[in-house]
């Protein structure tokens, strides 16, 4: 008697989860951990306090940002640590995920010394990315592309001059990172894009901010599996459905999604009916709002009808 088909069967290309803001924590064939923008922001930190009592940040601060159910101790590991900038947002768990796992820091070249700075990281484990470049590291391949930060607070009239001493502020305070330092500024000017791609040739493209048509005209032969991208706020389902087509994606998750805190919009409405466009147009590809802090696990799968 011959021995019985197999029912389904899937190749495991990623597995992942969404903590915060940008960041992603993602184990890689062979069980390297890499973590995208380490940011995490506790409720509790308000524990105590009454609205009246709040600073006009930390109300904004505990409205878009503070969550609860998370500690940086649930972090499995941090072999590398990705920075697409450099605000407190992007970046404020940097120093401890480093001193717990000792992984390499992959930033902005022209922010390495600050990084080191601030987080007291010794300067060897900083890793300086510069924009058109290749490397090759034992776990996968990071591709670098020049980017630019989201400019809303200058649209609206809100930008300031390097003369303005709060400049050096802005973007740094809060979310526990020491002042005044030049986080801020320097995360308002390098913000890079990334293509990872992994042992088993699985490509995630991570691209924020404001410069998506220039960044698909660098990606125009890659055509990543995963898209994670920037939900900026004024983006629409359609837009956000023409992105992931533009891309050439299969899959697409969100960057920075927590921004709809500020206005009370429901993301599972909102990524369903970027769905319902997608299944319109005929696109296979689909997009995905991740419960926080659970792991999925990204696969190719064969399975019966």
């Amino acid at each position: 008697m011959s021995e019985a088909y197999e029912t389904r069967m899937d190749s495991i290309a990623l597995k992942i989860r969404w903590i915060s803001v940008q960041c992603y924590e993602m184990v890689l064939p062979g069980g390297k951990t890499l973590v995208t923008d380490p940011f995490y922001w506790d409720m509790s930190h308000f524990d105590g306090l009454t609205e009246d009592e709040l600073t006009k940040n930390q109300k904004l601060e505990k409205k878009v940002y503070a969550q609860s159910g998370f500690s940086v101790d649930q972090f499995t590991s941090a072999d590398y640590i990705l920075l697409s900038h450099v605000h407190g947002d992007h970046c404020n768990l940097t120093g401890e995920l480093w001193n717990r796992f000792y992984g390499r820091v992959l930033v902005p070249a022209e922010c390495a010394e600050e990084i080191a700075k601030v987080f007291d990281i010794p300067y060897a484990a900083i890793y300086p990315l510069y924009p058109g470049n290749t490397y090759y590291f034992d776990d996968f391949t990071l591709k670098v592309y020049p980017g630019a930060h989201d400019n809303r607070a200058f649209r609206e009239g809100k930008f300031q001059r390097p003369s303005d001493a709060r400049v050096l502020y802005d973007g740094s305070e809060g979310f526990g990172l020491s002042c005044p330092c030049r986080l801020g500024p320097l995360g308002s000017m390098f913000n890079f894009n990334y293509v990872i791609e992994t042992k088993n040739n699985y490509r995630i493209d991570f691209s924020a901010g404001r410069d998506y048509e220039e960044h698909c005209s660098h990606l125009q032969n890659e055509k990543p599996n995963l898209m994670l991208r920037h939900r900026i706020r004024s983006y629409s389902p359609e837009t956000y459905a023409d992105m992931i087509e533009q891309m050439g994606a299969q899959l697409a998750m969100p960057l920075h999604h927590n921004n709809a805190r500020a206005t009370g919009e429901d993301l599972n409405v909102y990524f369903r009916q970027v769905n319902e466009i997608l299944k319109q147009r005929g696109s296979a590809a689909r997009a995905f709002n991740p419960e926080p802090y659970k792991w999925y696990q990204i696969c190719t799968s064969i399975l019966p009808e």
